[in-house]
C-alpha cells in the first residue's frame, strides 16, 4: 500500500503565511522598541557658536584676525 500526499498550493501558502506571521512578532517588537527609544531620547543641543569658531581656527580655516573679530562679533562686543 503506497501513501501519496500532494500538496495544494493553498496548502504551501498557508505554511508560509504561517511562518511570516511568527516572524512578524519578534519583529515588530523590536520595532516598536526601537522607536520608544527614540521617542525618549534627549534632543541634541545645538553646537555652541563659540565652540564651532574655535575648531575652524584650530583647523586653519581662517586666521587669527578673522577668529577674533568674529568672536567679537558673537560676543556682541564693539569692534
Amino acid at each position: 500500500m503506497t501513501v501519496t500526499t500532494s500538496v495544494t498550493p493553498w496548502v504551501a501558502l498557508s505554511g508560509i503565511l504561517s511562518a511570516l506571521a511568527v516572524l512578524a512578532v519578534p519583529v515588530g517588537l523590536v520595532l516598536v522598541i526601537v522607536g520608544l527609544v527614540q521617542f525618549f531620547r534627549p534632543a541634541e543641543t545645538p553646537p555652541d557658536p563659540e565652540e564651532i569658531l574655535k575648531g575652524r581656527y584650530a583647523r586653519g580655516e581662517i586666521s587669527l584676525s578673522e577668529y577674533e573679530e568674529m568672536l567679537r562679533t558673537i560676543r556682541g562686543e564693539e569692534p
